[in-house]
């Protein structure tokens, strides 16, 4: 087999199920499907068998995935998170 072919076949191989990903994640599969559904996560979509579609789950793109939602507050100064402003009325608005 050529290098190329070798290189998609382990690709392929590496593809995860609904099952791998929820418990990755930490959630349920009724969860993965729901996300799946509205979008919010990727996979890919190898067609339909029997009436069922058939769905994996790339762990290079699911990590990704989760490195762009990661969320580190912001520290001031002494270690502290910042105070936001209390948002206060315009003046014009008033009127």
């Amino acid at each position: 087999m050529s290098q190329r072919i070798e290189e998609k076949a382990d690709r392929r191989s590496s593809l995860k199920n609904v099952k791998w990903v929820s418990h990755y994640l930490g959630v349920s599969r009724n969860t993965i499907h729901q996300w799946v559904l509205e979008g919010h996560i990727p996979y890919i979509n190898l067609g339909v068998n029997g009436g069922r579609r058939i769905i994996r789950f790339d762990p290079e793109m699911i990590e990704a995935w989760l490195i762009e939602r990661r969320y580190a507050p912001v520290r001031g100064k002494e270690g502290k998170e910042p105070v936001k402003d209390e948002i206060k009325p315009n003046d014009q608005e008033m009127e």
